[in-house]
């Protein structure tokens, strides 16, 4: 039994070698990566798109960037003067990501990301017309997600995901604010596939 056992995980190991070899090593890879989350339970939309390159059916590697579709507004009476003062807050951020693939068949690819990003925040305080005070301070972020991709043709496909937003650089307000669930949903267009619609025209 043993050894009909090892022979099996031989054979399937073996299997996908083989087919990982009749795969082109390096491809291309672009991508719309749109998320919803929160600021201080606030839900904001983040524009993104990523650029980068995929090794086989193993792993996808590049650079992506992010950015709030509109700011969040907060406001509360002030203390001082009694009156209602306005805090705006969006951010935006530049990362590089890893693509884990564990699992690919037909058109199914399910896989877990992780992005590291530089950014930076902008808080305005406002009261009335008048910009009080503006903060610009840098933000170090990490993205932990589990992502499903689907191709719905040679040409586009579509991804969904959640995942978890956590910044290094640990500070209470900035934390507070930041540190946030996201849910991803995301086009997703494959060049390849663009590359042979255009030669098929030729």
């Amino acid at each position: 039994m043993f050894k009909f056992s090892a022979l099996l995980c031989f054979l399937l190991i073996s299997f996908q070698l083989t087919a990982q070899d009749s795969i082109p090593k390096w491809k291309f890879n672009f991508q719309f990566d749109d998320r919803i989350s929160s600021i201080r339970d606030n839900s904001i939309v983040l524009i993104g798109a990523k650029f980068g390159y995929q090794y086989k059916q193993l792993t996808r590697i590049g650079i992506g960037t992010s950015f709030m579709l509109k700011p969040v507004e907060f406001e509360y009476i002030s203390k001082k003067t009694s009156r209602v003062v306005t805090n705006k807050v969006d951010f935006w951020y530049f990362s590089i990501y890893n693509d884990w693939i564990l699992y690919h068949r037909h058109h199914f690819e399910v896989f877990v990301t992780e992005q590291v990003g530089f950014g930076k925040p902008r808080y305005t305080r406002e009261l009335g017309d008048e910009v009080l005070s503006s903060t610009n301070v840098d933000l170090y972020i990490n993205e932990l997600s589990t992502q499903v991709n689907y191709k719905i043709s040679p040409v586009f496909g579509l991804g969904a995901g959640i995942g978890y937003r956590s910044l290094f650089n640990k500070q209470s307000l900035l934390t507070s604010t930041f540190d946030a669930p996201i849910y991803m949903a995301k086009l997703i267009v494959y060049p390849e596939g663009v590359i042979d619609i255009i030669k098929k025209k030729r």
